[in-house]
Protein backbone atom coordinates (compact mmCIF):
# COMPACT_ATOMS: atom_id res chain seq x y z
CA UNK A 1 0.00 0.00 0.00
CA UNK A 2 1.26 3.45 -0.95
CA UNK A 3 0.73 6.38 1.38
CA UNK A 4 -0.42 9.32 -0.71
CA UNK A 5 -2.91 11.13 1.52
CA UNK A 6 -2.34 11.32 5.28
CA UNK A 7 -4.71 12.93 7.78
CA UNK A 8 -3.49 13.97 11.21
CA UNK A 9 -6.05 14.68 13.91
CA UNK A 10 -4.37 16.57 16.74
CA UNK A 11 -1.29 18.74 16.21
CA UNK A 12 0.99 17.79 19.08
CA UNK A 13 4.79 17.29 19.05
CA UNK A 14 4.51 13.58 18.22
CA UNK A 15 2.06 13.85 15.32
CA UNK A 16 3.70 16.96 13.86
CA UNK A 17 7.12 15.28 14.11
CA UNK A 18 5.74 12.32 12.15
CA UNK A 19 4.40 14.71 9.51
CA UNK A 20 7.71 16.57 9.26
CA UNK A 21 9.66 13.32 8.86
CA UNK A 22 7.32 12.03 6.17
CA UNK A 23 7.62 15.34 4.33
CA UNK A 24 11.39 15.11 4.60
CA UNK A 25 11.52 11.69 2.95
CA UNK A 26 8.52 12.07 0.61
CA UNK A 27 10.70 13.09 -2.33
CA UNK A 28 12.43 9.68 -2.30
CA UNK A 29 11.25 6.18 -3.06
CA UNK A 30 8.99 4.11 -0.86
CA UNK A 31 5.57 4.16 0.72
CA UNK A 32 5.46 7.89 1.46
CA UNK A 33 6.55 9.37 -1.87
CA UNK A 34 4.74 12.65 -2.54
CA UNK A 35 2.51 12.36 0.52
CA UNK A 36 -0.15 15.06 0.98
CA UNK A 37 -0.95 15.82 4.64
CA UNK A 38 -4.18 17.32 5.93
CA UNK A 39 -4.24 18.42 9.55
CA UNK A 40 -6.83 19.26 12.18
CA UNK A 41 -6.66 20.34 15.80
CA UNK A 42 -9.39 21.55 18.14
CA UNK A 43 -7.09 24.52 18.75
CA UNK A 44 -6.96 26.02 15.26
CA UNK A 45 -3.82 27.98 16.18
CA UNK A 46 -1.91 24.75 16.71
CA UNK A 47 -2.96 23.39 13.31
CA UNK A 48 -2.07 26.68 11.60
CA UNK A 49 1.31 26.70 13.31
CA UNK A 50 2.00 23.15 12.13
CA UNK A 51 1.14 24.21 8.60
CA UNK A 52 3.48 27.19 8.90
CA UNK A 53 6.27 24.77 9.88
CA UNK A 54 5.62 22.78 6.71
CA UNK A 55 4.08 19.74 8.43
CA UNK A 56 0.58 20.16 6.95
CA UNK A 57 -0.29 20.95 3.34
CA UNK A 58 -3.83 21.85 4.27
CA UNK A 59 -5.78 22.53 7.47
CA UNK A 60 -9.41 21.61 8.06
CA UNK A 61 -11.62 23.06 10.79
CA UNK A 62 -13.50 19.80 11.43
CA UNK A 63 -12.05 16.33 11.94
CA UNK A 64 -14.40 14.53 9.55
CA UNK A 65 -13.50 16.48 6.39
CA UNK A 66 -9.80 16.20 7.28
CA UNK A 67 -10.07 12.40 6.95
CA UNK A 68 -11.95 12.30 3.66
CA UNK A 69 -10.03 10.23 1.05
CA UNK A 70 -7.15 9.62 3.49
CA UNK A 71 -5.11 6.43 3.10
CA UNK A 72 -3.95 6.73 6.71
CA UNK A 73 -5.34 8.67 9.68
CA UNK A 74 -3.18 9.34 12.74
CA UNK A 75 -5.17 10.40 15.79
CA UNK A 76 -3.14 12.23 18.41
CA UNK A 77 -5.68 13.69 20.81
CA UNK A 78 -6.10 13.40 24.60
CA UNK A 79 -7.58 10.14 25.87
CA UNK A 80 -10.66 11.98 27.08
CA UNK A 81 -11.37 13.09 23.50
CA UNK A 82 -10.43 9.85 21.73
CA UNK A 83 -13.83 8.16 21.71
CA UNK A 84 -15.60 11.27 20.42
CA UNK A 85 -12.94 11.65 17.74
CA UNK A 86 -13.57 8.12 16.47
CA UNK A 87 -17.28 8.92 16.28
CA UNK A 88 -16.64 12.20 14.47
CA UNK A 89 -14.46 10.73 11.71
CA UNK A 90 -16.18 7.35 11.19
CA UNK A 91 -18.51 8.48 8.41
CA UNK A 92 -15.66 10.12 6.47
CA UNK A 93 -13.35 7.09 6.34
CA UNK A 94 -13.23 5.28 3.03
CA UNK A 95 -13.15 1.46 2.88
CA UNK A 96 -9.62 0.10 3.06
CA UNK A 97 -8.22 3.09 4.91
CA UNK A 98 -5.92 2.66 7.90
CA UNK A 99 -6.25 4.37 11.29
CA UNK A 100 -3.86 4.54 14.23
CA UNK A 101 -3.34 6.62 17.36
CA UNK A 102 -0.51 7.75 19.65
CA UNK A 103 -2.20 7.42 23.07
CA UNK A 104 -0.33 6.13 26.12
CA UNK A 105 -3.11 3.65 26.94
CA UNK A 106 -4.22 0.99 24.47
CA UNK A 107 -7.00 -1.25 25.85
CA UNK A 108 -9.80 1.38 25.90
CA UNK A 109 -8.62 2.86 22.59
CA UNK A 110 -8.79 -0.55 20.88
CA UNK A 111 -12.28 -1.08 22.32
CA UNK A 112 -13.55 2.30 21.07
CA UNK A 113 -12.07 1.71 17.62
CA UNK A 114 -13.81 -1.67 17.41
CA UNK A 115 -17.13 -0.13 18.47
CA UNK A 116 -17.12 3.00 16.33
CA UNK A 117 -15.00 2.59 13.20
CA UNK A 118 -16.83 1.14 10.17
CA UNK A 119 -16.22 -2.29 8.67
CA UNK A 120 -13.46 -2.29 6.07
CA UNK A 121 -11.37 0.23 8.02
CA UNK A 122 -8.30 -1.21 9.75
CA UNK A 123 -7.12 0.09 13.10
CA UNK A 124 -3.81 -0.64 14.82
CA UNK A 125 -3.08 1.04 18.15
CA UNK A 126 0.18 2.95 18.32
CA UNK A 127 2.33 4.43 21.07
CA UNK A 128 5.70 5.97 20.12
CA UNK A 129 8.06 5.96 23.12
CA UNK A 130 10.74 8.56 22.41
CA UNK A 131 14.34 7.48 22.82
CA UNK A 132 15.69 9.22 25.95
CA UNK A 133 18.91 10.15 24.13
CA UNK A 134 16.84 12.15 21.64
CA UNK A 135 14.34 13.66 24.07
CA UNK A 136 16.79 14.60 26.83
CA UNK A 137 15.64 15.67 30.27
CA UNK A 138 12.92 18.15 29.21
CA UNK A 139 9.43 16.72 28.69
CA UNK A 140 7.56 17.47 25.48
CA UNK A 141 5.03 19.45 27.53
CA UNK A 142 7.05 22.03 29.45
CA UNK A 143 4.06 23.45 31.29
CA UNK A 144 3.32 26.47 29.10
CA UNK A 145 -0.01 24.98 28.11
CA UNK A 146 -1.38 23.95 24.74
CA UNK A 147 -0.12 21.17 22.52
CA UNK A 148 3.08 22.99 21.51
CA UNK A 149 3.72 21.83 17.93
CA UNK A 150 6.84 24.02 18.03
CA UNK A 151 8.51 21.21 19.98
CA UNK A 152 8.18 18.94 16.95
CA UNK A 153 11.21 17.84 14.97
CA UNK A 154 11.67 15.52 12.01
CA UNK A 155 14.22 13.53 14.01
CA UNK A 156 12.15 13.20 17.19
CA UNK A 157 11.26 9.56 16.57
CA UNK A 158 14.77 8.44 15.68
CA UNK A 159 15.52 5.36 17.77
CA UNK A 160 12.03 5.45 19.33
CA UNK A 161 10.28 2.26 20.37
CA UNK A 162 7.08 2.34 18.32
CA UNK A 163 4.58 0.11 20.13
CA UNK A 164 1.92 -1.37 17.83
CA UNK A 165 -1.16 -3.27 19.02
CA UNK A 166 -2.98 -4.98 16.13
CA UNK A 167 -6.23 -6.84 16.61
CA UNK A 168 -6.01 -10.60 16.06
CA UNK A 169 -7.88 -10.37 12.73
CA UNK A 170 -5.64 -7.67 11.24
CA UNK A 171 -4.52 -8.58 7.69
CA UNK A 172 -0.81 -9.28 7.26
CA UNK A 173 -0.38 -6.52 4.68
CA UNK A 174 -1.72 -3.96 7.16
CA UNK A 175 0.73 -5.13 9.81
CA UNK A 176 3.52 -4.98 7.23
CA UNK A 177 2.55 -1.42 6.32
CA UNK A 178 2.72 -0.15 9.90
CA UNK A 179 5.99 -1.96 10.51
CA UNK A 180 7.48 -0.36 7.39
CA UNK A 181 6.09 3.04 8.36
CA UNK A 182 7.80 2.87 11.77
CA UNK A 183 11.07 2.03 10.04
CA UNK A 184 10.60 4.98 7.66
CA UNK A 185 10.36 7.17 10.77
CA UNK A 186 13.65 5.60 11.99
CA UNK A 187 11.77 4.04 14.89
CA UNK A 188 11.68 0.37 15.92
CA UNK A 189 8.30 -1.38 15.44
CA UNK A 190 7.42 -3.26 18.61
CA UNK A 191 4.29 -5.43 18.58
CA UNK A 192 2.79 -5.87 22.03
CA UNK A 193 -0.43 -7.08 23.61
CA UNK A 194 -2.70 -4.29 24.86
CA UNK A 195 -3.00 -5.77 28.35
CA UNK A 196 0.75 -6.12 28.69
CA UNK A 197 1.32 -2.60 27.35
CA UNK A 198 -1.11 -1.00 29.79
CA UNK A 199 0.24 -3.04 32.70
CA UNK A 200 3.78 -1.86 32.01
CA UNK A 201 2.64 1.76 31.85
CA UNK A 202 1.25 1.66 35.39
CA UNK A 203 4.56 1.34 37.22
CA UNK A 204 6.19 4.34 35.59
CA UNK A 205 3.25 6.72 35.13
CA UNK A 206 0.18 6.09 37.28
CA UNK A 207 2.03 4.83 40.36
CA UNK A 208 4.24 7.94 40.75
CA UNK A 209 1.14 10.14 40.38
CA UNK A 210 -0.75 8.30 43.11
CA UNK A 211 2.30 8.11 45.35
CA UNK A 212 2.66 11.89 45.13
CA UNK A 213 -1.01 12.30 46.06
CA UNK A 214 -0.60 9.98 49.07
CA UNK A 215 2.52 11.84 50.21
CA UNK A 216 0.75 15.19 50.01
CA UNK A 217 -2.22 13.87 51.94
CA UNK A 218 0.10 12.50 54.62
CA UNK A 219 1.83 15.89 55.03
CA UNK A 220 0.11 18.97 53.62
CA UNK A 221 -3.30 17.85 54.87
CA UNK A 222 -2.20 17.05 58.42
CA UNK A 223 -2.32 19.33 61.50
CA UNK A 224 1.48 19.62 61.71
CA UNK A 225 1.94 21.01 58.20
CA UNK A 226 2.11 24.67 59.24
CA UNK A 227 5.37 23.95 61.04
CA UNK A 228 6.50 21.08 58.80
CA UNK A 229 6.41 23.25 55.65
CA UNK A 230 9.29 25.34 57.02
CA UNK A 231 11.52 22.28 56.63
CA UNK A 232 10.26 21.23 53.19
CA UNK A 233 12.84 21.66 50.43
CA UNK A 234 13.95 20.19 47.13
CA UNK A 235 13.48 16.55 48.14
CA UNK A 236 9.84 17.13 49.04
CA UNK A 237 9.22 19.20 45.89
CA UNK A 238 10.77 16.49 43.68
CA UNK A 239 8.81 13.70 45.37
CA UNK A 240 5.50 15.51 44.86
CA UNK A 241 6.20 16.97 41.39
CA UNK A 242 3.98 14.38 39.67
CA UNK A 243 0.95 15.99 41.32
CA UNK A 244 1.78 19.39 39.82
CA UNK A 245 1.50 18.66 36.09
CA UNK A 246 0.15 21.36 33.73
CA UNK A 247 -3.63 21.28 33.45
CA UNK A 248 -3.77 19.54 30.06
CA UNK A 249 -1.19 16.95 31.07
CA UNK A 250 -2.87 16.41 34.45
CA UNK A 251 -6.25 15.73 32.79
CA UNK A 252 -4.61 13.20 30.49
CA UNK A 253 -2.89 11.39 33.36
CA UNK A 254 -6.03 11.36 35.50
CA UNK A 255 -8.05 9.95 32.59
CA UNK A 256 -5.43 7.23 32.09
CA UNK A 257 -5.65 6.32 35.78
CA UNK A 258 -9.43 5.95 35.67
CA UNK A 259 -9.31 3.90 32.46
CA UNK A 260 -6.59 1.57 33.76
CA UNK A 261 -7.93 0.86 37.24
CA UNK A 262 -7.43 -2.91 37.25
CA UNK A 263 -3.70 -2.74 36.53
CA UNK A 264 -3.25 0.15 38.95
CA UNK A 265 -4.87 -1.73 41.84
CA UNK A 266 -2.48 -4.65 41.26
CA UNK A 267 0.54 -2.34 41.27
CA UNK A 268 -0.75 -0.45 44.34
CA UNK A 269 -0.93 -3.75 46.20
CA UNK A 270 2.78 -4.28 45.50
CA UNK A 271 3.56 -0.75 46.65
CA UNK A 272 1.56 -1.18 49.86
CA UNK A 273 3.44 -4.42 50.54
CA UNK A 274 6.79 -2.62 50.18
CA UNK A 275 5.70 0.23 52.44
CA UNK A 276 4.54 -2.20 55.12
CA UNK A 277 7.84 -4.05 54.83
CA UNK A 278 9.77 -0.82 55.39
CA UNK A 279 7.52 0.08 58.31
CA UNK A 280 8.09 -3.28 60.00
CA UNK A 281 11.87 -3.05 59.51
CA UNK A 282 11.91 0.37 61.14
CA UNK A 283 9.63 -0.72 63.99
CA UNK A 284 11.78 -3.77 64.72
CA UNK A 285 15.08 -1.96 64.32
CA UNK A 286 16.35 -4.21 61.51
CA UNK A 287 19.16 -1.82 60.58
CA UNK A 288 21.11 -4.15 58.30
CA UNK A 289 18.14 -5.22 56.22
CA UNK A 290 16.91 -1.64 55.91
CA UNK A 291 20.31 -0.35 54.81
CA UNK A 292 20.47 -3.15 52.24
CA UNK A 293 17.11 -2.17 50.78
CA UNK A 294 18.09 1.49 50.61
CA UNK A 295 21.41 0.68 48.94
CA UNK A 296 19.74 -1.59 46.39
CA UNK A 297 17.18 1.10 45.56
CA UNK A 298 19.89 3.75 45.10
CA UNK A 299 21.90 1.42 42.87
CA UNK A 300 18.87 0.49 40.77
CA UNK A 301 17.97 4.13 40.19
CA UNK A 302 21.56 5.03 39.33
CA UNK A 303 21.67 2.29 36.69
CA UNK A 304 18.38 3.51 35.20
CA UNK A 305 19.58 7.14 35.06
CA UNK A 306 22.87 6.10 33.44
CA UNK A 307 21.06 4.00 30.85
CA UNK A 308 18.60 6.79 30.13
CA UNK A 309 21.32 9.40 29.63
CA UNK A 310 22.94 7.14 27.02
CA UNK A 311 19.70 6.35 25.25
CA UNK A 312 19.69 2.77 26.49
CA UNK A 313 16.52 0.74 26.96
CA UNK A 314 18.20 -1.84 29.17
CA UNK A 315 21.44 -3.20 30.54
CA UNK A 316 22.31 -4.78 27.21
CA UNK A 317 23.11 -1.35 25.80
CA UNK A 318 21.79 0.97 23.14
CA UNK A 319 18.70 -0.39 21.48
CA UNK A 320 19.23 -1.45 17.88
CA UNK A 321 17.26 -3.60 15.50
CA UNK A 322 19.40 -6.60 16.48
CA UNK A 323 18.05 -6.25 20.02
CA UNK A 324 14.38 -5.82 19.09
CA UNK A 325 12.65 -9.13 18.27
CA UNK A 326 11.69 -9.51 14.61
CA UNK A 327 8.12 -8.64 13.64
CA UNK A 328 7.46 -12.34 13.03
CA UNK A 329 8.72 -13.35 16.47
CA UNK A 330 6.77 -10.53 18.12
CA UNK A 331 3.53 -11.45 16.38
CA UNK A 332 3.92 -15.16 17.12
CA UNK A 333 4.38 -14.31 20.81
CA UNK A 334 1.50 -11.81 20.69
CA UNK A 335 -1.07 -14.12 19.14
CA UNK A 336 0.09 -17.61 20.18
CA UNK A 337 2.01 -17.15 23.44
CA UNK A 338 5.60 -18.10 24.17
CA UNK A 339 5.22 -21.89 24.36
CA UNK A 340 3.32 -22.23 21.09
CA UNK A 341 5.57 -19.69 19.40
CA UNK A 342 8.63 -21.73 20.36
CA UNK A 343 7.04 -24.90 18.96
CA UNK A 344 6.22 -23.08 15.70
CA UNK A 345 9.83 -21.89 15.39
CA UNK A 346 11.17 -25.38 16.13
CA UNK A 347 8.71 -26.85 13.63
Amino acid sequence: MKLEHLAIIGADPISVSIALKLKEISSGKGKVRGVHITGYDADSRAADLARAYGAFDRVERRPGPACRDADLVIISVPLAAMRDTFAAIAASLRPGSLVTDTARLKTPVMRWASELLPDGVYFIGGHPIINPAVLGAEPLDSGRGGVQPEKADAGLLKGALYCLTPADNTPAQVIDFFSALALELEAYPYFIDTTEHDGLQVGVEALPDLLAVALLRATVETPGWQEMRKFAGYSFAAATAAAASPEREARERHTAILLNREHIVQRLNILVHELLLLRDMLAQGETGALEGMLAAAVEGRAHWIADRMQGMWGREGYTGMDQVPSAGDQLRHLFFGEALSRRKREG
